[in-house]
């Protein structure tokens, strides 16, 4: 049997940063790992995160976190993919109002999806038609705005998921909700190791359910 490949493609949350440190979960912590674990040897989980990435922004303070500019790369150095995860939003919050971060999970939604369209290729992105499952990432901490002096942007994180879902509902993807699920730590806007299984868990159920569907 062939095997399903899913691409991750996200943020910090999904590369593994601990909260406070900085330092990485271990492979088996974290949601990609494990999803890994629970769906087992009929899937391959391809992992693409990286801190500070953004929507369609460029970050002031370093580059390369433009999603969309890695996107089309990614894809091509991953392809064939069957379905490619999304949960990115959060960094582009930190830099603009709510109403360009829909826009910018829009845009990098829809390339995604159109990626074989879009995207100069030889042989397609996605083989069986595309599939993008797009998630609305976690909550800010409650203490987000009082660490960094940023008015309004906890209550801005909390309608991540009616944006999202619009989104999904305009393009016609997957959707679901990571905050649900995702804890996230007292320090920063990162995930727990409580989060990280309850959200693996929770993915890797979507996914079956995904597949089920066909």
């Amino acid at each position: 049997m062939t095997k399903k490949r899913i691409l991750c493609f996200g943020d910090s949350n999904t590369w593994g940063f601990i909260p406070g440190t900085g330092e990485r979960y271990p492979d088996d912590v974290r949601w990609t790992g494990v999803v890994r674990n629970l769906l087992g040897d009929g899937y391959t989980i391809l992992e693409d995160g990286i801190s500070g990435r953004t929507t369609v922004y460029d970050q002031e303070w370093a580059v390369g976190r433009n999603g969309r500019k890695a996107l089309d790369y990614t894809l091509q150095a991953q392809k064939p993919i069957d379905l490619i995860i999304i949960m990115l939003g959060t960094n582009d919050l930190s830099m603009m109002e709510l109403g360009k971060v829909e826009l910018g999970i829009h845009e990098i939604a829809r390339v995604a999806k159109n990626a074989d369209s879009i995207i100069n290729v030889k042989t397609p992105v996605y083989p069986n038609g595309p599939k993008v499952l797009l998630m609305a990432p976690p909550n800010l901490n409650v203490n987000y705005d009082e660490q960094t002096g940023q008015i309004g942007k906890y209550e801005d994180s909390l309608k991540f998921p009616e944006v999202c879902e619009r989104v999904a509902k305009d393009l016609g993807l997957y959707y679901m909700d990571a905050s649900k699920y995702a804890e996230v730590g007292t320090i920063d806007c990162h995930m727990t190791e409580k989060g990280h299984r309850q959200l693996g868990e929770a993915v890797a159920a979507r996914v079956k359910e995904i597949f089920e569907e066909m």
